[in-house]
């Protein structure tokens, strides 16, 4: 089903594929499926829009809206395989010659209730491993910055704002996994690594905890604050209770651990042997 090329001077035809409305039961269904084989691949579909010197063609997959229930589902789901790998799923901004374009994927808006949720979820292996899950900017041009990375949850008006966790899966057999958080290098100053417990105008300042892993069968795990070296001079190490306006100011506790059935352990402060 296709329309004539336009002539010198004019458009082609619209081509509408459309079933008529209802005014007591269920508008009709449009479907477009290809073919399923018995011994080779199933036919492709494929939606595409024209080139041009103009502004490009949009394509757009809407589901249905509702004024008395729920909004229709939208869904794109790769093939499935019993007997090699799923399809892929790919999602992609189109190439520019100046700015690449932007790809957003935002929950929809709740006016009474709660807004959408986003849920990113890598595949799960039934007898191997679980897929992995990547979230990163590019790398820069020759002349350019690489892109910034931001997680961060809402602000509230009248409630608490949203949680932020990074947690690692725990094992029942194997290791806990590792979380870095990493600066990177270069020749100019080093990147700074900051955390913060957020301040309060009308009630106690959130805490800063760091706290090593625990064992049942072994040693705790150790704790190390550590400046950094430098060719002239080492950094510092500064520990600083808070300052209190108007009552006392923080205090300092270095304490050893206990030991239950043996001895505590030891705190020593000193200087390093001199070059």
């Amino acid at each position: 089903v296709s329309t004539a090329n336009a002539g010198t001077a004019g458009v082609s035809g619209a081509l509408s594929l459309s079933t008529g409305s209802s005014t007591s039961g269920d508008s009709g269904d449009v479907s477009v499926v290809s073919g399923s084989s018995a011994s080779g691949s199933g036919g492709d579909i494929v939606i595409s829009v024209g080139s041009g010197d103009g502004v490009g063609g949009s394509t757009s997959i809407t589901a249905g809206a509702s004024s008395a229930a729920d909004g229709g589902d939208a869904s794109m789901v790769a093939g499935s395989s019993s007997s090699g790998s799923g399809g892929a799923l790919s999602l992609e901004s189109g190439m520019g010659s100046t700015s690449g374009g932007a790809l957003s994927v935002t929950g929809g808006v709740g006016t009474s209730s709660l807004g959408g949720s986003i849920a990113l979820t890598s595949g799960s292996g039934t007898d191997t491993s679980s897929g992995s899950v990547t979230v990163s900017t590019a790398n820069a041009g020759t002349a350019g910055v690489s892109g910034a990375l931001s997680l961060s949850t809402g602000s509230s008006t009248s409630g608490d704002s949203g949680d932020v966790s990074v947690v690692s899966g725990s094992s029942a057999s194997g290791s806990g996994g590792d979380i870095v958080i990493s600066v990177g290098s270069g020749d100019g100053v080093g990147g700074s690594t900051s955390i913060t417990a957020g301040a309060s105008s009308a009630a106690d300042g959130g805490d800063a905890s760091m706290v090593a892993g625990s064992s049942s069968s072994g040693s705790g795990g150790a704790l190390s604050l550590e400046s950094g070296m430098g060719s002239t001079s080492g950094g510092a190490l500064s520990v600083t209770g808070g300052v209190g306006t108007s009552s006392l100011g923080g205090s300092i506790a270095l304490t050893s651990g206990s030991g239950t059935d043996t001895s505590s352990g030891s705190v020593t402060v000193s200087t390093a042997n001199a070059g």
